[in-house]
């Protein structure tokens, strides 16, 4: 969460899969998602909901967009479209949430959004849900070529090394930049 000038108020990060973490974020539970963690780690005595701004990753899911009215937020900015559960729209198309008057933006930037998307299949490759087929489908239909590298990454353990050797956010991005250039 940011104010109005873009100073960071509060973080969140999907911790669903952590078993431990920070006193005041959820984890370890299927409403630990990072907007969640946002808003619920928002100090709203020091800040007013309402004159802040929730960024994420990727469009929010219906759990989110939910607790983004319920706090009052003016607006939700995203980076990449989430085609398996993510309901922007729903701000929208439902009466209650319509009456927030949460503004809505995303994604920007084509690119980005490939990368993100990529990361996001490797990593769910590497988890194995039990709806991954499914998955996978629905991001193949709408993003194929960002699908494709996300798999050719998890073929190739390139990004389980990186992380084992700890390497640093941009050389990540250059190797998902590079693999996403391959399959174009």
């Amino acid at each position: 969460m940011a104010d109005a000038h873009g100073n960071v108020l509060s973080r969140g990060r999907n911790r669903i899969h952590e078993r431990s973490g920070e006193d005041g974020y959820l984890f370890g539970h299927r409403l630990a998602h990072a907007e969640v963690n946002a808003l619920v780690t928002l100090d709203y005595y020091r800040s007013d909901p309402a004159a802040c701004i929730l960024y994420t990753t990727t469009e929010p899911c219906p759990l989110c967009v939910g607790a983004a009215r319920m706090a009052d937020v003016s607006e939700v900015r995203y980076a990449a479209r989430e085609p398996w559960g993510g309901s922007a729209e729903m701000f929208e198309t439902v009466p209650y949430l319509k009456r927030g008057n949460v503004r809505v933006a995303g994604p920007e930037d084509g690119r980005l959004e490939e990368i993100l998307v990529a990361l996001q299949i490797e990593r769910f490759l590497r988890l194995k849900p039990e709806v991954l087929d499914r998955f996978l489908a629905t991001y193949e239909a709408v993003m194929p070529n960002a699908v494709l590298a996300g798999r050719n990454l998890y073929r190739s353990g390139t990004l389980r090394e990186m992380s084992v050797a700890e390497a640093e956010p941009p050389a990540v991005l250059r190797v998902v930049s590079q693999e996403l250039r391959t399959v174009e």
